[in-house]
């Protein structure tokens, strides 16, 4: 089974626990809003707890947990960048306003408490990466990012945390002990900094219509990106750049795409050196072709 395939396959099992959420929202357009965040599938890219012993089965209430707060924080992210649209579909603050947006927010956020709540344990590390994903889109309003260190720094509390409390999560569930739910909590943190790095080049260098979303955000937006800010430290400036189509700009910038598929690449190579102890199976070996799906994807 490929990579997507298996993701499509626990993405189905992660489905299977979000609808019966939705029974007891008031009122009918705030259930509405909350259904429509949940429908707007994310890629579901979360690492299984199988790789420590447990099964898919096991870790999809987990799983689910983690998704709920995914879509809040994609909300969020679209209120704040002002986004009209998300994967093609109009976003959620487009179609009812920015006060029902930030109210889902916060019931997508209490859902993933109550999923989470199963297992305690689980509380702690979907609350971590509630608190950094805060921190990171402040950092991103209050322009912190300054060089490969301060973005990687950001990009943890933005992306990294995420898929670090997902691992980590997955662990606990599949039974995994003390230094492999560490390792894991590890891997997860590389694979998402990899993850946000790859969306930096694919700003750069995608189509809309391939993307799904509006191409040149960073830019646009004066957002951080790893390669934007190789560029600017290499002496290109933002009037360059914004000048630039797609084209041009993937010219004036190669040196610095090539430096972001760089650093994307050491990060992968972190994350597989995480989980070398852990048994030979199907579920790491799956885990390392993750990685490589992660920096080549197309969107």
């Amino acid at each position: 089974m490929d990579i997507e395939q298996l993701l499509a396959d626990r993405a189905r099992l992660v489905d299977s626990e979000l609808p019966n959420l939705l029974t007891d929202i008031k009122p009918p357009e705030l259930a509405a809003a909350v259904a429509y965040a949940i429908a707007s599938k994310g890629k579901r890219i979360r690492p299984a707890c199988e790789a420590v012993g447990g099964t898919a089965k096991e870790a999809c209430f987990a799983a689910a947990s983690i998704e709920l707060i995914h879509s809040s924080s994609l909300v969020l992210d679209d209120v704040i960048d002002k986004s009209e649209k998300r994967r093609g579909q109009f976003t959620i603050h487009t179609l009812w306003g920015n006060d029902m947006a930030l109210l889902t927010v916060q019931i997508l956020a209490a859902l993933s408490l109550k999923i989470a709540a199963r297992d305690p344990r689980l509380i702690h590390a979907i609350a971590d990466s509630l608190f950094c994903m805060g921190e990171g889109e402040a950092m991103e309003l209050v322009d912190f990012a300054k060089d490969k260190k301060s973005y990687l720094e950001l990009a943890f509390r933005k992306t990294g945390s995420l898929f670090s409390s997902a691992a980590e999560v997955g662990a606990l569930v599949g039974g995994g002990d003390e230094k492999q739910i560490n390792d894991l909590t590890e891997f997860g943190n590389h694979i998402g900094l990899a993850f946000q790095i790859r969306d930096d080049i694919l700003d750069c260098i995608s189509r809309e219509e391939d993307l799904g979303k509006p191409v040149k955000k960073d830019l646009f937006m004066g957002r951080p990106s790893i390669v934007l800010l190789d560029a600017i430290n290499s002496g290109i400036s933002i009037e360059m750049m914004m000048k630039c189509n797609n084209g041009e700009l993937m010219h004036l910038v190669g040196n610095s795409i090539e430096f972001a598929q760089k650093t994307a690449r050491e990060e992968i190579e972190l994350a597989k050196n995480h989980i070398e102890d852990l048994d030979e199976t199907y579920a790491k070996t799956k885990l390392k072709e993750l990685g490589e799906y992660i920096i080549s994807r197309s969107k």
